[in-house]
């Protein structure tokens, strides 16, 4: 029965992280509340967070071809799934790691290649998608906006001119 509850737990897993972005990490000594913490901020970005025996995720690392990572795997581990923005997730990860002396970032699996824990780093500096996309419609928005202003002063001159013009001949 064990052989069978572990075959339904790697089929589980393999699941969850299947064509994701996967961060490694590993911790000692965090409580079920900041665990629990962790996994709601990790699920309110659209990622998912599971601990791992490592003979299963190595198992499953080499099914999915993530062979690169399999260094990454070492003592009690948390693998993170994320399906889009990443960065949102590495900033959740990173910012529990610097609260925590016993959570560490071991790398991540992005777009295909292993990254290290610096790389992860980086990545949670970086904005976020809705900001990028906010900073590029404000360099848009600028131009057009200041072209409407300048249209409008010109009318507004043409229209103090004529009525002055209409003042003098009357």
């Amino acid at each position: 029965m064990a052989g069978l509850e572990k075959k339904l737990m790697l089929q589980e897993i393999k699941k969850k992280i299947e064509g994701r972005d996967v961060f490694f990490t590993n911790f000692e000594k965090v409580t079920v509340e900041q665990f629990g913490a962790l996994r709601r901020s990790i699920a309110a970005n659209e990622g998912n967070g599971v601990v791992v025996k490592n003979n299963i995720a190595r198992i499953i690392l080499k099914e999915l071809g993530m062979e690169d990572a399999l260094s990454a795997i070492e003592g009690a581990v948390f693998l993170v799934a994320v399906s889009k923005e990443p960065q949102k997730v590495s900033k959740d990860l990173v910012d529990f790691a610097k609260a925590r002396e016993a959570f560490s970032i071991k790398g991540a699996f992005i777009d295909g290649i292993f990254q290290p824990a610096p790389y992860v780093i980086q990545l949670a500096k970086l904005p976020s998608r809705e900001q990028l996309l906010a900073c590029v419609v404000g360099g848009i928005k600028a131009p057009i906006t200041n072209f409407v202003f300048g249209l409008s002063s010109l009318l507004r001159s043409l229209v103090v001119v004529l009525n002055e013009v209409s003042k003098k001949k009357s």
